[in-house]
């Protein structure tokens, strides 16, 4: 099996949760996203603040599909900066 780089799990990340409105599944989807991020030796601040990156661009692009995928991310965001 190839091995997959940053731009490729990303890219996959946002196609599943373009496909689905599950909140469970694409949070499950971006927790997968951000574990390979941080494997692939980024900080986990970094893998976050990269997959957020590729996230608004992509919401950007396709709002409507991509609408529960921003929600769930926002809230994952005010998580992280919650005390």
């Amino acid at each position: 099996m190839p091995e997959m780089n940053s731009i490729e799990v990303m890219a996959e990340c946002i196609e599943k949760c373009k496909a689905t409105t599950d909140r469970d599944v694409i949070a499950h989807c971006v927790s997968e996203a951000v574990g390979f991020l941080q494997v692939d030796d980024e900080p986990e601040d970094d893998a976050f603040a990269l997959l957020g990156g590729a996230i608004a661009d992509a919401a950007q692009e396709d709002p409507v599909r991509c609408a529960a995928l921003l929600e769930v991310w926002t809230d994952l965001e005010q998580q992280r900066q919650a005390p």
